[in-house]
C-alpha cells in the first residue's frame, strides 16, 4: 500500500512539473519573447535546464505535446459520442473539424503563433493523417468511400490539406461565435468528400467500361 501511495506522489508530481513547463512554454510564446528555448522556460517554470530535460527532448518537443494533446482531446470528446459512432466516415470527418474547433478554443492564440511551423505541428499532422487514413479505410470496406486504384492514397493528404485551410481560416475568424467557421467547414468540405464518394465521373467511367467490353466496335465500322 505504502508502494502505491509513493508511486502515485510520484506520477503527480512528474504530471504537475510537466504542466508548469508547459505553462511556461505557453506564457512566454504568447508574450512575444524572441528567445524561447530550454533556458528561458525553464527558468520560468522554475526548474534547471537538466529538469526540464527529464520532460522534453526540446524545446519544440513542448510546442508537439500541445498540438498532441489538442488531437487526444478531440478523440475522447468523439468516443464518447454516440452519435459519432453512427456516421460514415465521410460524416466523422466532418465531425472532426466542428469537434475540433470547439475543443481547440482555449489554444486559439497560442496555435495562431505556432500553426505555421512544420516542426511543430509535425506529431499532430501524423496522428491526424492516420486517423483520416483509418476511416477512408473504413469507408471503402462499406463502400461509402470510392476506391480509385492510387488515388485513394491521396484522400488522407487531400483533407490534411483541408484541415490546414479550415484552421487558417478559424484563426483568422473574428464573427461572433465563429459562426463563419462553421459555414467554411460546410462550403471547404462539400466537394472534397463528395468527391471521395461515387458520383457522376464514376457513373460515366463505368458507362464507358460497359460499352467497351459487351459491344463489338468493330461491326460499326463503315470500312
Amino acid at each position: 500500500m505504502e508502494l502505491f501511495e509513493h508511486n502515485f506522489v510520484y506520477i503527480c508530481k512528474k504530471n504537475k512539473m510537466r504542466e508548469e513547463i508547459i505553462s511556461a512554454y505557453k506564457d512566454i510564446m504568447l508574450k512575444g519573447v524572441e528567445s524561447v528555448n530550454t533556458y528561458t522556460v525553464s527558468k520560468a517554470a522554475g526548474i534547471s535546464e537538466k529538469d526540464f530535460y527529464k520532460y522534453f527532448s526540446s524545446i519544440d518537443a513542448v510546442g508537439r505535446a500541445i498540438w498532441a494533446e489538442l488531437f487526444h482531446k478531440v478523440q475522447e470528446e468523439l468516443s464518447n459520442s454516440e452519435v459519432y459512432k453512427e456516421y460514415g466516415s465521410r460524416e466523422k470527418i466532418l465531425a472532426y473539424f466542428f469537434t475540433f474547433f470547439d475543443v481547440a478554443l482555449p489554444e486559439k492564440a497560442f496555435m495562431l503563433k505556432t500553426y505555421f511551423k512544420p516542426n511543430i505541428i509535425e506529431d499532430y499532422r501524423k496522428k491526424y493523417r492516420e486517423f483520416v487514413s483509418h476511416l477512408v479505410e473504413e469507408g471503402i470496406e462499406k463502400q461509402e468511400i470510392k476506391e480509385r486504384f492510387t488515388i485513394s492514397n491521396y484522400y488522407p493528404e487531400v483533407i490534411w490539406l483541408l484541415h490546414l485551410r479550415l484552421l487558417h481560416f478559424w484563426l483568422h475568424d473574428d464573427s461572433e461565435h465563429h459562426i463563419d467557421t462553421e459555414k467554411a467547414i460546410e462550403v471547404f468540405s462539400k466537394v472534397p468528400l463528395e468527391l471521395m464518394g461515387e458520383n457522376l465521373f464514376d457513373s460515366l467511367f463505368d458507362s464507358l467500361k460497359f460499352t467497351f467490353e459487351r459491344f463489338n466496335l468493330d461491326k460499326f465500322k463503315i470500312f
